[in-house]
């Protein structure tokens, strides 16, 4: 169970948030390289592909949104970003 918490929480943030929020909700002390060092131990089965992949794009970033009130101050949001080939295109926002 730890280690699923530490992959978690790992996936969603730096290994340095990782540590500190792990602690907070349950109060076990995990260091940050430990968590790096589980993330690297995964070995995960490669995908069944139906045809060959020739093209794939990551980013991320952040962007500054207006509010639709004027006066409204404005705020930054994360982006990431995937695309695999022309087919899939996946925006999320955190």
């Amino acid at each position: 169970m730890l280690e699923k918490c530490c992959l978690l929480l790992s996936a969603n943030e730096s290994y340095q948030n990782a540590e500190s929020d792990l602690y907070l909700l349950t109060g076990l002390k995990v260091g940050h390289s430990t968590h790096h060092r589980k993330v690297n131990q995964i070995e995960l089965p490669l995908p069944d592909l139906k045809q060959g992949l020739s093209e794939i794009s990551v980013d991320g970033g952040k962007i500054r949104l207006r509010t639709a009130e004027k006066g409204e101050p404005s705020f930054w949001q994360e982006y990431k970003t995937a695309r695999l080939q022309e087919f899939i295109t996946e925006l999320s926002f955190r």
